[in-house]
């Protein structure tokens, strides 16, 4: 029985992976570690202006595109 359910439970763990792509942020030649930094700047920047949450998002994409990022699809 034990031995079913960890088969059920892997099953279930590799489908929620492939279900739960995201888009992510690259720019060639940029650590994923720079490219964490440079996300959180560019969240940081758009949270200190009185912006409604709304263009919240879209303010930090195009704080990300003008650094030379381009948001792509996850490879998958």
């Amino acid at each position: 029985m034990t031995h079913k359910l960890l088969i059920a439970l892997v099953g279930a763990a590799i489908l929620a992976g492939c279900a739960s792509s995201k888009p992510y942020w690259h720019k060639p030649g940029v650590t994923s570690d720079d490219t964490y930094t440079q996300l959180s700047e560019c969240k940081f920047q758009v949270g200190i202006n009185k912006v409604s949450k709304s263009d919240q998002e879209d303010l930090v994409a195009h704080c990300m595109r003008g650094k030379g990022f381009r948001l792509l699809a996850n490879p998958d």
